[in-house]
């Protein structure tokens, strides 16, 4: 386990193909087996240390990975840790590594599985409490992704908290980024197939947008259609100006195709 925040990057490496390998072969707790407990109880410690630890990203993206192995498979076994868990997690939602992010809502999601009614309404108020503050829009991105990612896990136990989040969520729509907006019809959807009883109240609104943002093309002047003539009359006389104009905008840079596919979705 020490080997885990070793200065050298190969005992780190063995030390965690090590570690997930014992962690796949551990028994189930169904087996009546006491070993498997006290493993993940010893390894469970040492974990939480290493992603709190953000001076090296490796070890951090590394200790969430296992976390989320052990989460998976033996989640309910780490029943008196799931507080120190979620209290480790919750601050790498804000990390400045996308990756660490990511890794972070894996776990969260994992955890959902298993953790009893209180852990699992402070972790729902938190990220109500984030989504109200909206201190960015990369963090807004975030959050959003890890509400989708728990309805996926256990979306019967998002749904009593739908009230307070579509409202949120249907508000982010309209804010002018194309990543955020694909989230959110992410979540949507995830909600739609989840919990489609608590859904329902919202599913005109919902579908509002739907139809609204399927046909969305930020690039395509609907209003100048009668124009085109006389800009292709003005271009042949300006290419140069022309190919200024393209370099500054290229259609790799468009993602609103993902808008259009999640909306769909």
């Amino acid at each position: 386990r020490t080997n885990m925040l070793s200065d050298k990057e190969q005992l780190r490496d063995i030390s965690s193909i090590g570690l997930k390998t014992v962690i796949s072969e551990l028994p189930p707790p169904s087996t009546g087996s006491t070993m498997t407990a006290n493993v993940c109880k010893k390894i469970t410690a040492q974990l939480t240390g290493a992603i709190g630890k953000q001076e090296d990203v490796s070890v951090q993206l590394e200790a969430l990975d296992i976390l989320s192995d052990i989460l998976s498979r033996l989640g309910g076994t780490l029943y008196s840790f799931h507080s120190s868990i979620l209290n480790c997690l919750l601050p790498q939602l804000m990390s400045p590594r996308l990756a660490v992010r990511k890794r972070a809502i894996i776990a969260i999601g994992h955890l959902v599985l298993t953790c009893d009614g209180n852990i699992f309404a402070e972790l729902m108020e938190h990220l109500l409490s984030e989504l109200r503050r909206n201190n960015s829009t990369s963090t807004t991105r975030t959050y959003i992704q890890c509400i989708a990612g728990i309805s996926k896990q256990a979306g019967h136990r998002i749904g009593d908290y739908l009230e307070k989040m579509i409202p949120l969520i249907i508000q982010y729509c309209n804010v002018e980024d194309d990543e955020l907006r694909e989230y959110c019809f992410q979540a949507f959807e995830s909600f739609v197939r989840r919990c489609p009883k608590e859904i329902g109240p919202h599913l005109p609104k919902v579908t509002g947008l739907c139809l609204k943002y399927i046909t969305y093309d930020p690039n395509y002047n609907y209003d100048n259609e009668e124009e085109d003539e006389d800009e292709m009359m003005e271009t042949e006389n300006g290419e140069d100006e022309e190919q200024e104009s393209d370099d500054e905008y290229s259609d790799d840079d468009d993602i609103s195709w993902k808008v259009r596919r999640s909306a769909a979705k």
